[in-house]
C-alpha cells in the first residue's frame, strides 16, 4: 500500500515568537501537531502536551489550549482508530510539549525514540532541565515509566517509513521520511518548525528556530529540505484545518 500522512491539531500553546524563528518579537500561538501515518503499520508521530492546566503550572512561559475534539483519543477516533490500533508511536524528541498522553497506549504499541535523545533527557544539563521535565527538578517526565524502544540512526520502521536523525533542536531529535507514491514527505517536526524558517535566499536559505546546537540544526534542516517534496513542519497552522483559539 502507499503510505499517507495526515497532520492533526492536538491543541495550541503561546510562546515568544523567537522560539520558532530567531529574531521575531512578540507572543505567538503555535499549534501542537501530531501526525497519523497509515502504512503497512499504523504510526503516530508525537503525542502533544498534557493537561493544559498542569502545563500552565509547570511552564508559566507558555499557555496551553485544547478545545473539544482536540484530545488525542478523539483525534484517533475521528480517523477511525483506537489507541490499540496504533502499532507504533514515534517521539520526535522529548520536549514536554511532544510526549505526553502515552498512557493511552498499551504494551503492544512500540514507542520509538533516538537513543541519543533518551540518554541525554534522563540527565540533561540544568539549562535544559525544564524542557525535559527532568527528575533533577523533582518531576517525573511523562515517558519515564513507558517501555521505550530506542533506535540508533536512520531506521526503517515499515515499508516506506523511515526515521532519520535530525539533531540540533535537541540532542537526539528525529524526523520521519515517508514515501507517498512518487512523493517524499518529511515530517520534520522541530527540525523545521514553520514555513517561515525557510527563505527564498539561496545564500541564506534558513532562519533558525530554538536549538541546543545551531550548527547541527542547520545541517539537519538542510537535509530535510533536500529530501522533502512535501514538508510537514512541527508548528505550522497552514498545514491544518484549525485556527488559534488563545490569542
Amino acid at each position: 500500500m502507499t503510505p499517507t500522512v495526515t497532520p492533526c491539531c492536538a491543541g495550541s500553546l503561546t510562546m515568544d515568537a523567537s522560539v520558532l524563528v530567531e529574531g521575531r518579537t512578540g507572543t505567538i500561538e503555535a499549534p501542537s501537531i501530531v501526525y497519523l501515518i497509515d502504512a503497512e503499520e499504523t504510526l503516530l508521530v508525537d503525542t502533544s502536551f498534557g493537561d493544559p492546566g498542569l502545563m500552565g503550572d509547570r511552564h508559566p512561559g507558555y499557555e496551553c489550549h485544547r478545545t473539544a475534539g482536540q484530545e488525542l483519543d478523539t483525534l484517533l477516533a475521528d480517523a477511525g482508530y483506537g489507541p490499540a490500533d496504533i502499532d507504533g508511536v514515534v517521539l520526535s524528541h522529548l520536549d514536554w510539549d511532544h510526549c505526553y498522553n502515552l498512557e493511552l497506549f498499551d504494551a503492544d504499541t512500540d514507542v520509538y525514540v533516538q537513543r541519543r535523545e533518551l540518554e541525554y533527557a534522563i540527565a540533561p544539563y540544568p539549562m535544559h532541565a525544564e524542557r525535559y521535565e527532568a527528575k533533577s527538578l523533582g518531576r517525573e517526565p511523562p515517558w519515564l515509566t513507558v517501555d521505550l524502544t530506542p533506535v540508533e540512526g536512520e531506521t526503517e520502521l515499515c515499508a516506506g517509513v523511515t526515521v532519520v536523525p535530525t539533531p540540533g533542536h535537541t540532542v537526539g531529535h528525529q524526523s520521519v521520511v515517508v514515501e507517498e507514491g512518487d512523493e517524499t514527505t518529511v515530517v520534520a517536526v522541530d527540525a523545521v518548525p514553520t514555513f517561515d524558517n525557510v527563505t527564498e535566499d539561496p545564500s541564506a536559505p534558513l532562519r533558525r528556530g530554538l536549538a541546543m546546537n545551531e550548527f547541527e540544526w542547520r545541517e539537519s534542516a538542510l537535509d530535510v529540505l533536500d529530501r522533502a517534496d512535501r514538508l510537514l513542519p512541527g508548528h505550522e497552522w497552514e498545514i491544518l484545518d484549525a485556527e488559534p483559539v488563545g490569542l
